[in-house]
């Protein structure tokens, strides 16, 4: 019977639910209103309905309602017509008592069903005792609440701790305050958030105004942004100040509107500067006893770490995950090491992140992809690894362990001939014997450590060889030179040679039978050696004073005579018609002996 009960509740809760999916019925209200103030109460339903009931309303009145209104609106998107509905019940109340009060939800019927409202909370506070009074004291603290001062706009950055452990994260909020009339916002500069590791925290684009009891006094308070922070480092950090450009509209004063002046005329825009207070927060260091695989994570988490397949043949590639799930800084979560098998060739991991942004920190998961590539067959383990992280809400450190994995490797195609690999980086593996270029293959000799050649045999013979030519160039080179300023020797020397050359001619003229031309050659040659020989010039030698000069250098007197005979015997055949063949060749071989025999007696 229990179990029927149960089932049928379920039934009919899960009915609710479904249909609760279509139809919105939704309550709003101020969150913080005056003592005796009133204000609105506004139920909304996006279908028709009927029959609203309304719940106790301990702590205020009705004043009036419900009124009533309708808004039908039509879309026609890419030729698709779609249409909706919207009902809002309004009632008019009065706070009757201070103290914060719960609205439990409202009723109404919608096509025969019953659909209720979400519940809300109401804070009824004092009046401020600057807004009391009556009459003229109403106008002027209407007036002074009108007022730009400090009091009346500001902007705060609003931390929910302001004390943390590293890495433990901090909601911050940044608010702008106001009890004046806001037409919009300007320029703004936000904190660098130094030391954290920030993380937006989405909010929406527009920002609306809420009602906020901040010490006493209502404010209106809007969210300009919202952020998670992670303390990077311990000690005291500083959060630099917010900066918010505030348009405020304000009624011009003694303004004097006629009927026709102008609504906006009235009025004015009011660019007002607001800047935030510093605020520091102490960010303390973890526990001592840190484990050895701590690393920085701190929150609190899961670990599950999968592998596709335990059993593969060499060079086929395996994939392992290793996931990290739960709520923490997980965007600083760093890869595990693992102890891989010295013949895997292991990728650096592959990181996804799915991670989420809230109030309550940061959620989701990080998950490590190694691949793993087994290169020779065999039975190989990967160990177990810790993984560390700090719980701050229980202030311990907690460990969670990876499995171990057992893997068969079957031998794979070419493994014999395979290349031994024992890197665990893919970007440390270079192809062995391939990249290698040899710079010198052939034989060399390897010369002693030590040997020199300074103070060598060798290397004094280096100097002295070209010195010692150098000196047999330089006598050589003066001797020619002296020799060719001695012209007077030069001729002595050639004289033989000279007279040679000449008789040489004289037989080339006997053998032409130019009779007359050989007797000249043979003067030639006779009166030429004579004068290179004795050093005159022919035009000093004559017969007469030949004969004193050859005896004066100590020539035979017969061949002294034998000479003076050449020259007669050839001043006579010059002009002889009967001087034959034989007579001239017995000419030549005199002149030839005869200067030979000169050549030898002349001193």
């Amino acid at each position: 019977m229990k179990k029927i009960f149960l089932s049928l509740l379920t039934l009919i809760l899960i009915s609710t639910s479904v249909f609760a999916d279509g139809i919105k019925f939704t309550a709003s209200a101020p969150n913080v209103v005056e003592l005796g103030e009133q204000f609105r109460l506004t139920y909304s339903l996006n279908s028709k309905g009927k029959n609203i009931q309304l719940p106790a309303l301990d702590g205020f009145r009705v004043l009036m309602g419900p009124s009533t209104s309708s808004n039908m609106s039509t879309q026609i998107i890419n030729g698709k017509v779609t249409s909706s509905s919207s009902y809002s019940y309004t009632y008019v109340l009065l706070a009757e008592k201070e103290g914060k009060f719960n609205i439990k939800p409202a009723s109404i019927s919608v096509k025969g069903d019953k659909v209720s409202s979400n519940t809300l909370t109401i804070e009824v506070v004092k009046v401020n005792k600057t807004q009391q009074g009556s009459g003229n004291n109403q106008s002027k603290n209407a007036a002074a609440s009108q007022k730009i001062t400090q009091e009346n706009l500001f902007v705060k950055v609003h931390l929910d701790r302001k004390s943390v452990y590293m890495g433990e994260h901090i909601v911050a909020t940044i608010k702008v305050y106001t009890r004046l009339t806001i037409a919009g916002f300007g320029d703004s500069k936000f904190p660098s958030f130094d030391g954290f590791l920030s993380q937006e925290v989405p909010t929406p684009g527009q920002i609306s105004l809420q009602r906020e009891n901040v010490n006493g006094t209502i404010y209106n308070t809007g969210i300009i942004r919202k952020l998670i922070l992670f303390p990077q480092h311990t000690g005291e950090i500083t959060i630099d100040p917010f900066e918010l450009e505030c348009i405020v509209r304000q009624q011009r004063a003694n303004k004097r509107s006629g009927f026709f002046d102008d609504f906006f005329d009235n009025y004015q825009d009011l660019r007002v500067p607001r800047k935030s207070k510093p605020i520091k927060i102490r960010v303390k260091d973890f526990p001592k006893s840190k484990p050895a695989s701590f690393d920085g994570a701190v929150g609190k988490f899961n670990l599950t770490t999968t592998i596709d397949k335990d059993s593969v043949k060499a060079n086929d590639a395996i994939t392992m995950r290793v996931k990290v799930s739960g709520n923490g800084n997980l965007k600083l979560i760093k890869p595990l090491e693992f102890n891989f098998p010295a013949d895997f060739e292991v990728y650096d991991p592959k990181t996804t992140q799915n991670l989420k942004s809230s109030e309550k920190g940061m959620s989701g998961s990080t998950t490590f992809e190694y691949l793993i590539i087994p290169r020779h067959g065999g039975e190989y383990e990967i160990p177990s690894v810790d993984f560390s992280f700090f719980d701050p809400k229980a202030r311990i450190f907690r460990t969670r362990s990876t499995p171990k994995f057992n893997i068969k490797v079957a031998k794979g195609d070419g493994d014999a001939s395979g290349t031994v690999i024992s890197s665990f980086s893919k970007e440390k593996v270079k192809f062995i014997g391939k990249d290698i270029r040899f710079i010198k293959t052939n034989e060399f000799e390897s010369q002693l450590k030590g040997e020199v050649f300074f103070g060598t045999t060798n290397f004094y013979l280096g100097y002295l060889i070209p010195f010692v030519l150098f000196i047999l160039a330089f006598v050589f080179n003066r001797k020619r030179i002296k020799e060719n300023a001695d012209t007077i020797g030069q001729k002595n020397k050639r004289a033989n040679r000279v007279a040679m050359k000449r008789l040489k001619a004289a037989s080339a003229s006997l053998k032409a039978k130019q009779k007359e031309q050989f007797y000249d050659e043979i003067l030639k040659a006779i009166w030429g050696y004579t004068s290179d020989k004795l050093s005159l010039p022919l035009e000093n030698l004559n017969k007469e004073n030949i004969s004193e000069i050859l005896l004066d250098k100590g020539v035979e007197v017969e061949l002294k005579d034998e000479f003076l005979s050449i020259l007669d015997t050839c001043e006579f055949a010059r002009y002889s018609p009967s001087a034959g063949s034989s007579e001239m060749d017995e000419l030549y071989q005199t002149s030839m002996d005869t200067i030979t025999k000169l050549e030898k007696n002349i001193k």
